[in-house]
């Protein structure tokens, strides 16, 4: 009777070792995914701060051009209300510049979040598979452990039996 309860929490122990590993396995695949995410998050973060740069270019190439455009104006090279047009224009160009940079800033800031957020996530869990790990090391400990007593047991009776045959050969004896 208290084989069958060893084979049966034996049974048991095996069956939580294969949820663990089941678990360690999602675990691993669910790091992948966020690792995976980071690195598309780090390209993207990467485009936005190249257009960032182009556009940061492209101001202090109007702004330049409203600098020359200014001086003729003052200079009255030119006429004024041409002057005056291209000036307006540069300034139009400028605002859009401003809102363009102000959506990239906001995409920007939106990646870091995703960012900070990945890595709170893939720490938690690590956290977790860590924690799984021990668990699955203090299951392997007790199986063996049990396999130990289970050997020990099924060679104590192997003893007894033979004794028990000795014995029954003794009896047969007399």
């Amino acid at each position: 009777m208290e084989l069958k309860n060893k084979e049966n929490q034996l049974f048991d122990t095996l069956s939580k070792l294969d949820s663990i590993a089941d678990l360690v396995k999602n675990s691993k695949e669910e790091n992948h995914y966020l690792k995976s995410l980071s690195s598309k998050l780090e390209m993207e973060r990467d485009e936005l701060e190249q257009k960032s740069k182009k556009l940061e270019i492209e101001k202090n190439l109007i702004l330049q051009e409203l600098k020359e455009f200014e001086q003729k104006l003052y200079s009255k090279e030119s006429n004024s209300s041409e002057l005056l047009n291209k000036i307006d224009q540069v300034e139009k160009e400028n605002q859009k510049i401003r809102d363009e940079l102000s959506v990239i800033d906001q995409e920007l800031q939106d990646s870091r979040y995703k960012v900070i957020e990945f890595e709170k996530n893939n720490l938690e869990l690590l956290k977790e598979v860590s924690s799984k790990e021990s668990e699955l090391q203090i299951t392997k400990k007790e199986l063996d452990e049990l396999k130990k007593n289970k050997k020990e047991f099924v060679k104590k009776i192997d003893e007894l039996s033979q004794e028990t045959d000795a014995m029954l050969g003794e009896f047969e004896k007399w």
